[in-house]
């Protein structure tokens, strides 16, 4: 009964523009209890159907593709698929069918003693010696595997952000999957596109166009996200240069502190990019999309063996995206190629080698935005309005390449080294416009400066680690070792020419300025940053419901700096062997739900700064303390949770008002400093993502956080109180199953703060509800069609809100994107 609400609510439209955002956590909250129900759970294992689309290959290879797009276990002896040949199974069919047909003329029975686990033996032996055959195989997205492509799930069975395989109730923190399915259906082609639709995530205007994300009110910077768990490899991935998703598999986002990943870094939380990998199949996939705006792209991924044996795997990836913006003068050419070999030496060793090539030229560059009246208010604009001059260009490049080698030493032991280089080129020139304008008058904004900056990045890391299990006093453990080291060099140079041209925002000239010639730089930047890290944890079964994690990492850090044109150091401290621990505690109260209660923390180094006596600073430590409950619902397909969780981070530098004078030993500043600050936030989140029923998948999360610094005032400016995110889609029963439809809605509260260029006004934003619309049709087994409409009521609103002077974005307007899909 709760679930039809839901669904009636969702299809009546009760969520509407101007819902009351205080009713979220009650509707979530009562969503999950229906989820929950006797009738819900026999609904769902009543499942009838699957979509398979599995081509005629050796047994085994078409029994892993069968895990995948089923998501069931199938054990079994390679002598008993050994040889032989399964054909094509395309279609409709419930799992058993489609096993059955797989299996035809193979002399195999199954049995099936678990729900959605099949284990096979050779016709002639009885089922009783399945149990004693000497080698057993997992095929496929079973338990355990977290691999998401092809599943058609919001959801996955497990994560890998922690480098040890575990499923989302297992881990003691809260996560969030943005899977292939989903990353597909909205058409979120870069990160920052996928990272605005994920709970608990806010956007937020930074310096020079090179944006950040925040999580429970801080920040998410470079140092936070990983690519294959391998940390210190990216520069500006949601900023600058915007990573396309067409590489992925999935994106995990832990939220809160991640110390044992990431050691230096903010406790806002860590994101890590699965890349995608070589199928045991021979696949051909290729969409086009036509969009508002002429918004025109273009992906084809293909792969599979590449040699008869199938022990050789590749893949290869391209896009093509050309587009120009809801706003005036502004249009870009994103081309990307991946390419990605796997080879198995062996039975027990694979070798990964891979590469990609992505670009983003941008004519009509857009640096900073809108800025607001003097009084704190919103332009009265159309949301076409831009403040640049069409000579503006950014140009930019990433150029990457990766090896991986993986030895299995048993069943239950494998080791693991990654290498990752990363070079990235980057070129702007842009007119800058500042000042906020008189509401009376329409003036004060002008172009105050023309500024060119060209930067060179070559990122490098390393990873090693090992996992596996043990047995001893009567459970099951697991333990990971590993140790990893990154460096990262920048090389920046900038010159700037001086201007005063004044704008009128409400018709501004985007030719008032003859592009100038680049002066010779006057100004410019070398660092290296370089980070090494030894880290271990352990989950410990101490009773067959209980489990106990802990771990830990050492690092050290080391940063210097010099002035780019004269050599001077201007930066130079470091960090040595700093502790990050982390501590959990999982209750399974039954093979469903599980309790929890979790630590960890993060620092980030002050080294920079010194005391009155001419000590470095310590660094600042910040702190996550959660607690929550986590169901595992229908086999796997539904992941629930609900958490109350904590954020504090002390130590934060601040001058020492005491100590008067220069400071000995500073770089970074005359000033003295000492640790004192501290900022804290707290809140709770509800989060449902998978299949809620047959054909019906849904990603949903409320965030209900606050958060205040020393002075009572907010640490993060544009994050709201209250947010809710919601996608889904539902494919039609029976002779209408051909056609899906779905959507979904982007909610929060409004929030208000004091500007950061005049303290005498508070700006920011009202509450906003945000919808999109989404409808598909499976046009034949090789071919669908989707139609996505993105703020399908055209709501006007500020996406980010910055500054008095600068800073302020609006949201897209309402936008339609068609998009073909074809598969081989």
């Amino acid at each position: 009964m709760g679930r039809g609400l839901l669904k009636d609510a969702l299809a009546g439209g009760a969520l509407t523009a101007g819902m009351q955002l205080r009713a979220m956590p009650v509707m979530v909250a009562c969503a999950l209890a229906a989820l929950a129900s006797p009738a819900a759970v026999q609904a769902q294992q009543q499942a009838a159907q699957v979509d398979f689309s599995i081509p005629a290959q050796p047994l085994e290879h078409a029994l892993r593709l069968f895990s995948e797009q089923s998501r069931h276990q199938v054990l079994f002896d390679e002598s008993v698929v050994a040889g032989k040949r399964a054909p094509a199974v395309n279609g409709r069919y419930a799992p058993r069918e489609a096993l059955d047909q797989l299996l035809a003329g193979a002399n195999v029975r199954v049995n099936s003693a678990r729900p959605n686990v099949y284990t096979l033996t050779a016709i002639g032996q009885s089922s009783g010696d399945a149990v004693t055959l000497q080698s057993v195989t997992v095929s496929g997205s079973g338990v355990g595997n977290p691999t998401t492509e092809g599943t058609g799930s919001y959801t996955s069975d497990a994560i890998t952000i922690s480098k040890m395989t575990q499923s989302v109730r297992e881990t003691p923190q809260s996560v969030s999957v943005l899977t292939r399915q989903l990353l597909d259906d909205k058409n979120l082609t870069t990160l920052d596109e996928a990272l605005a639709q994920t709970t608990g995530v806010t956007k937020t205007a930074r310096n020079f166009g090179n944006h950040k994300f925040s999580i429970r009110g801080f920040t998410v910077d470079d140092n936070n996200y990983l690519v294959d768990g391998v940390a210190g490899v990216v520069y500006a991935p949601v900023g600058w240069l915007p990573i396309d998703t067409a590489v992925f598999d999935r994106v995990e986002v832990l939220r809160g502190a991640a110390g044992l990943m990431l050691g230096s870094a903010d406790p806002s939380g860590a994101i890590n990019m699965v890349r995608k990998r070589p199928r045991g199949e021979g696949h051909f996939e290729g969409s086009t999309t036509v969009g508002s705006w002429d918004n025109y792209r273009m992906e084809l991924d293909g792969g599979g063996p590449l040699n008869e044996s199938g022990t050789v795997r590749g893949r290869l990836v391209t896009a093509y995206q050309d587009r120009h913006y809801f706003y005036d003068g502004t249009k870009s050419k994103s081309p990307l190629v991946y390419g990605v070999i796997d080879a198995d030496l062996g039975r027990d060793t694979t070798l990964t080698f891979g590469a990609r090539h992505q670009a983003t030229n941008t004519d009509g560059y857009w640096i900073f935005g809108l800025p607001r009246y003097t009084d704190g208010g919103a332009l009265d604009v159309s949301r076409s309005t831009s403040l640049l001059q069409d000579w503006n260009r950014q140009k930019g490049q990433v150029n990457e390449v990766f090896a991986e080698a993986e030895h299995r030493f048993n069943q239950d032991w494998k080791a693991r080294l990654s290498l990752n280089h990363t070079e990235v080129d980057l070129d702007q020139r842009v007119a800058i416009p500042i000042g906020g304008v008189d509401r009376a008058t329409g003036v004060g904004s002008r172009f105050y400066t023309i500024y060119f900056n060209n930067a060179h990045v070559k990122s490098d890391g390393v990873d090693l680690n090992t996992t596996g299990s043990f047995q001893a006093l009567g459970g099951t453990h697991q333990v990971l070792l590993g140790t990893s080291w990154s460096r990262q060099r920048v090389n920046q140079k900038w010159a700037n020419l001086d201007t005063d041209t004044p704008i009128n925002v409400y018709d501004p000239d985007h030719s008032s300025i003859p592009e100038p010639a680049r002066p010779a730089w006057d100004s410019g930047e070398t660092s290296r940053l370089e980070q090494t890290s030894v880290y271990g944890s352990m989950r410990l079964q101490l009773a067959d419901p209980l489990h106990l994690l802990l771990g830990g990492k050492f690092s050290w850090l080391k940063y210097r700096s010099n002035d780019g044109l004269t050599g001077r150091m201007t930066r130079d401290y470091e960090q040595k062997h700093e502790f990050t621990p982390y501590a959990g505690l999982v209750y399974d109260l039954d093979q469903q739900w599980s309790v929890y209660t979790s630590y960890a923390d993060t620092y980030q180094p002050q080294s920079t700064y010194v005391t009155s006596s001419g000590k470095p600073l310590d660094p600042s430590i910040g702190a996550n303390y959660e607690a929550g409950v986590k169901g595992e619902l229908y086999d796997g397909r539904l992941n629930v949770s609900a958490a109350v969780f904590a954020v504090k981070k002390s130590g934060i530098a601040v001058e020492d008002m005491a100590a008067t004078g220069s400071c000995p030993g500073s770089l970074a500043s005359p000033n003295c400093y000492r640790n004192g600050g501290t900022l804290r936030s707290k809140g709770f989140e509800l989060e449902a993502s998978g299949e809620l029923s047959p054909g019906w998948q849904v990603m949903a999360g409320y965030t209900y956080v606050t958060s205040r610094d020393d002075e009572g005032e907010t640490i993060s400016a544009e994050t709201p109180r209250h947010l809710f995110r919601l996608s889904t889609t539902y494919q039609l029963p029976g002779r209408w199953n051909a056609f899906s439809v779905g959507g979904g809605v982007s909610a929060q509260s409004g929030y208000s703060y004091k500007a950061y260029d005049d303290m005498s006004v508070r700006m920011g934003a009202p509450g906003r509800a945000v919808w999109d619309l989404r409808a598909g049709y499976r046009i034949n087994k090789h071919w669908s069609a989707s139609l996505n409409v993105a703020n399908a009521f055209d709501k006007d609103y500020y996406g980010m809100v910055s500054q008095i002077r600068r800073g302020n974005h609006y949201g897209e307007p309402r936008n339609v994107m068609l998009t073909l899909r074809g598969t081989l």
